[in-house]
């Protein structure tokens, strides 16, 4: 519901891809995606002023023993190249 998401997903390689969720599959949205294993992912709404309703699914079973919060200054040491969209994306 709302509008489309505009997901970010990083790689322990460097690598950064931008996938769209949201209802119009024909202007290249998505419903759902997997996020593989050992990723950092973000998100902003393309509208600023709307709303985007969604939900995270985990599998196998999700423990908060496992779970990690980016820091921001630790991705950006990781990952210069992507400074701006950390930075956006992250709280200090």
């Amino acid at each position: 519901m709302g509008t489309t998401l505009e997901l970010f997903v990083l790689g322990d390689d460097g690598q950064l891809n931008c996938q769209l969720l949201g209802q119009n599959p024909e202007a290249g949205e998505s419903l759902q995606i997997t996020i593989p294993r050992n990723h950092w992912f973000g998100a902003r709404v393309v509208d600023k002023n709307s709303y985007a309703l969604l939900g995270c699914t985990v599998a196998p079973g999700f423990h908060f023993d496992d779970f990690e919060l980016a820091e921001r200054e630790d991705l950006i040491k990781l990952f210069p190249q992507h400074t701006l969209i950390i930075q956006e994306l992250t709280m200090k």
